[in-house]
C-alpha cells in the first residue's frame, strides 16, 4: 500500500485503560455490529466470559465464545472460522499476545471488527495491525498485517493487576527499546510497519514511552502481580501497550527486534519471551553503535531484573558456530537493515562477545 517515499501513522481507533473498563466492551461492540466471537486465551476463559458475556447480552450483541489453547499456525484462523455457527461481524481477542494474535488472524478472514483485551502487559500487540505465524516447532513462520489497526482497545488495569510478574517484566523489556529503535530506524531512513517512512510524532510517542518507563516501570514492578493498580502501574501499563504499539509500528524497529529471529537459536533460548530478547539485544544494539547504554537504562535493568548477559536468558558458553547461526539469522531480517550503518555477521558476534567479557564499547566499526 505504501512505500519509503512517503510516511505513514496508524493508530486504533480507540484506546481505552483503566480499572473496570472491560464492562464497556458491549458498547464497543455494538458499535461494530450485532454479532461478535470473544476468541479467549483458554487460561482465562471464565474470568474473561464472565464480564464480556453480560456486557454483550446489555449491549444487544449476540455473542460466541471460542476458548484457544493451540498452536498458533497457518491453519489457525481456519480451524477457528470451523469452530464458529452462525453470523459474526466483530472478533474480541482477548488473553495474551498468542490469543489475541488467534483473533486477528479470525478477523482476517471475517473482515469485520477487531477488538482487543488483554489479559497481561506482557506486549504491545492489542493496538497494532501485525499478528505472527509459527510452524510446529515453534518458529517464527510469518508476520501477517491486518487492512487496518484494532477498532477498539482496551485494557482493564484492575485485571492486568493480577496478572504473573514474569509477564510484567517481558511487557517491559520489549518496550523499553522502541524509542533506541525508532531513533535508528530514523537515523537510517528506513521503513516502518507500513513499508514507509517514520514520522517525527511516532519517534516522540517512542521517546515518551521511554521517559515513563523511565520514571515509574520500578515501581509499578514493586506492584505487578499484586491486583493493585497505582499511579505508577497505570503509566507503566500505557507506556508498554499504547506508546510501545504506536512507537514500534510507525516509528519502526530495528536491531534489537532483528536479533529475536537468532537468539531463539541459541542452546537454551529457545523459550526466553520475547520481551527479555529483545532487552537483552537491546545491549547488544548499542554497543554495535558504539554507545554506552544509558545509566537510567541499566538502573531499571537491575531494578526489575531484566536480563544483561545471556547467562541471565539461561545461555551459557555458546560456541562460534552457535553466535554465528545467531547472528546470520538476525541479520536476515528486515529490521535489521534499520541501522545507522550496515552491520555484518563478525560485528554482531564481536558485540555479544565484549557484552559477555563485560568490556568496553566493541572496537569494530562501521567501515572496517
Amino acid at each position: 500500500m505504501f512505500d519509503t517515499t512517503v510516511a505513514v501513522f496508524g493508530a486504533p481507533g480507540r484506546y481505552v485503560q483503566g480499572p473496570g473498563s472491560i464492562r464497556l466492551v458491549g458498547d464497543c461492540a455494538a458499535s461494530l455490529g450485532d454479532a461478535a466471537v470473544l476468541v479467549v486465551d483458554a487460561m482465562v476463559r471464565e474470568m474473561v466470559a464472565d464480564h464480556v458475556a453480560p456486557a454483550c447480552a446489555a449491549a444487544g450483541v449476540d455473542l460466541a465464545v471460542l476458548p484457544f489453547a493451540g498452536q498458533l499456525g497457518a491453519a489457525t484462523a481456519a480451524d477457528l472460522l470451523a469452530r464458529l455457527d452462525g453470523r459474526v461481524r466483530t472478533v474480541i481477542a482477548a488473553g495474551g499476545g498468542r490469543a489475541i494474535d488467534a483473533g486477528k488472524a479470525l478477523a482476517e478472514r471475517i473482515g469485520g471488527g477487531l477488538i482487543t483485551l488483554p489479559t497481561v502487559a506482557s506486549n504491545d500487540a492489542p493496538t497494532s495491525k501485525n499478528f505472527v505465524l509459527y510452524d510446529d516447532h515453534h518458529r517464527l513462520l510469518e508476520v501477517r498485517h491486518l487492512p487496518r489497526n484494532p477498532d477498539f482497545v482496551i485494557v482493564d488495569t484492575a485485571i492486568l493487576s493480577r496478572a504473573p510478574r514474569a509477564l510484567f517484566r517481558a511487557g517491559l523489556g520489549d518496550a523499553i527499546a522502541k524509542k533506541f529503535e525508532a531513533e535508528a530506524c530514523m537515523a537510517a531512513q528506513g521503513a516502518n510497519m507500513f513499508a514507509a517512512r517514520p514520522t517525527r510524532l511516532a519517534c516522540a510517542i517512542a521517546q515518551s514511552c521511554h521517559d515513563q518507563l523511565v520514571r515509574h516501570a520500578a515501581a509499578a514492578w514493586q506492584v505487578a502481580g499484586t491486583g493493585t493498580v497505582t499511579e505508577d502501574f497505570e503509566a507503566a501499563v500505557e507506556a508498554m501497550i499504547l506508546m510501545a504499539g504506536l512507537g514500534f509500528e510507525s516509528g519502526g524497529l530495528s536491531l534489537p527486534h532483528a536479533m529475536t529471529r537468532g537468539i531463539p537459536l541459541l542452546p537454551g533460548a529457545a523459550e526466553v519471551p520475547h520481551g527479555l530478547q529483545v532487552a537483552w539485544a537491546l545491549l547488544i544494539h548499542f554497543r554495535v553503535i558504539g554507545r554506552h547504554p544509558p545509566a537510567e537504562l541499566i538502573e531499571l535493568y537491575r531494578a526489575t531484573g531484566l536480563p544483561l548477559t545471556l547467562a541471565d536468558l539461561g545461555v551459557t558458553a555458546p560456541s562460534d558456530r552457535d553466535l554465528a547461526a545467531m547472528a546470520r539469522a538476525s541479520l536476515a531480517a528486515r529490521h535489521a537493515r534499520n541501522m545507522p550503518f550496515a552491520v555484518d555477521e563478525a560485528m554482531l558476534v564481536a558485540a555479544v562477545r565484549a557484552n559477555e567479557a563485560g568490556l568496553g564499547l566493541p572496537v569494530v566499526t562501521a567501515g572496517e
